[in-house]
């Protein structure tokens, strides 16, 4: 492909070649470097294509090998150029596209999320939206790692980012940890903490567990590998303790812990629907409407009208790009409307127990999404007359830690205030 673009800016000739001895002019084209390509044999002529360079270097290689030539295509830029020369609107338009073109190139026109579950793409698009680095940003705004930090401030459940730029798209990859935002706690960085050399954190044990493997990179190991810990047990010490000549300890030095914990827990489980449901019952009927979003409004385009008092919507968008990551602020954008109807249903026995079962599979792959080892799964599933409850348990291999201020460092803050109060 790029092959192609070069050769048509630089422009080229497709000839036709006859003669006393072509094979010699082949050979005299080889040895001063002079490129032809498609060649092709039709009994004593021989097509090819040749650059306009080359072109104006093989005069004297036809008299030394006793062929003509006959110039059957002129292709490429310089061509066109020369024969739409006179049309001046014509290249001022051109230039002027071109201009658009490197400006649009300046600005953020796609997003693109991943690796989010619990929190939705609309909410960090929205906080994207907030912190001015959302759809149509000017590029030079961005600040990547700022963002990283934010987003991991912002979204408890997000324990770790990515932001990256390429072209007009910008890329957003963040991993979920499986705990609630309550428990599962603010990276040191994404806290807002900066003086953690100063301060240093510990990582702390989410859940009740055993732990199956631990790698500390930074830290004071307090835990290893078979040891049973409680929620809030300290696994990795952020203090780093300084001792003397005689083994007496004397000071710590503080960090932000560091470490890859794996930690065998049990997940509780629980979902249950009614038996007694809506049902929507699709007539086939079936309108498609398209649109344009040019730069983020929507804009119809004339077609018939929704009729239906009652239809689910299914939108399919396709984004102008010029190449993998320049994305244009042009979206052109099906909407299919599709009528139903809605009908009081009740479930089967078998029909809940089915349900009960797919709801079960798409949490269990939501976890291993997520990279949770699941060794063990107990669940039960029973269908009432009101009600199917599906509940039991899950045990899983994950990391399962948050941050958390260092105890010693928090205790001396805790002396220093009761100090204070009582000064005063």
């Amino acid at each position: 492909m790029l092959f192609r673009l070069i050769k048509y800016f630089r422009g080229y000739v497709e000839l036709s070649l006859w003669g006393y001895a072509p094979e010699r002019f082949f050979n005299l084209c080889s040895n001063h470097n002079i490129l032809l390509w498609d060649l092709q044999q039709d009994g004593d002529v021989y097509h090819f294509k040749i650059s306009i360079e080359g072109f104006r270097l093989i005069r004297p290689l036809l008299k030394k090998s006793g062929t003509k030539i006959h110039i059957g295509k002129k292709n490429g830029f310089p061509f066109y150029i020369f024969r739409y020369r006179k049309r001046k609107l014509l290249f001022a338009g051109m230039l002027i596209c071109v201009g658009i073109l490197f400006l649009l190139s300046r600005f953020i026109w796609k997003i693109d999320i991943n690796g989010n579950d619990s929190v939705t793409a609309d909410s960090i698009l929205d906080f994207l939206e907030e912190q001015d680095s959302g759809y149509g940003t000017y590029i030079a705004d961005i600040n990547c790692p700022k963002l990283e930090e934010e987003l991991r401030s912002a979204f408890d459940a997000v324990i770790w980012t990515s932001v990256k730029r390429e072209g007009t798209t910008l890329t957003v990859d963040i991993q979920e940890n499986l705990s609630t935002a309550e428990e599962t706690g603010k990276a040191p960085e994404a806290a807002g903490f900066r003086d953690q050399d100063a301060q240093g954190y510990d990582l702390v044990a989410l859940h009740d567990g055993t732990i199956t493997d631990i790698y500390v990179r930074k830290g004071t190991p307090l835990v290893q590998k078979g040891d049973a810990v409680t929620k809030g047990t300290v696994l990795v010490s952020g203090a780093l303790p300084i001792y003397n000549d005689n083994g007496e300890l004397t000071d710590y030095q503080y960090c932000t812990a560091d470490a890859d914990i794996a930690l065998r827990t049990g997940i509780p489980y629980k979902e249950e629907f009614a038996m007694r449901h809506e049902e929507r019952i699709y007539s086939g009927s079936v309108t498609v409407r398209y649109g344009l979003q040019l730069f983020g409004s929507y804009l119809p385009l004339p077609g018939k009208k929704i009729s239906y008092a009652q239809y689910t919507m299914t939108e399919t968008r396709r984004q102008l790009r010029l190449c993998d990551s320049f994305y244009l602020p042009v979206c052109l954008i099906q909407r299919s409307y599709e009528e139903y109807e809605k009908k009081q249903a009740v479930y089967t026995k078998k029909g809940a127990e089915k349900k009960a079962q797919a709801d079960f599979d798409e949490f269990l792959e939501k976890l291993a999404q997520k990279g949770v080892l699941i060794l063990e799964k107990h669940v039960m599933i029973d269908a009432g007359k009101t009600k199917c409850v599906a509940s039991g348990s899950i045990t899983v291999q994950e990391k399962a830690f948050r941050y958390a201020p260092n105890r010693e460092t928090a205790a001396e803050k805790t002396d220093e205030g009761d100090t204070g109060h009582e000064s005063e």
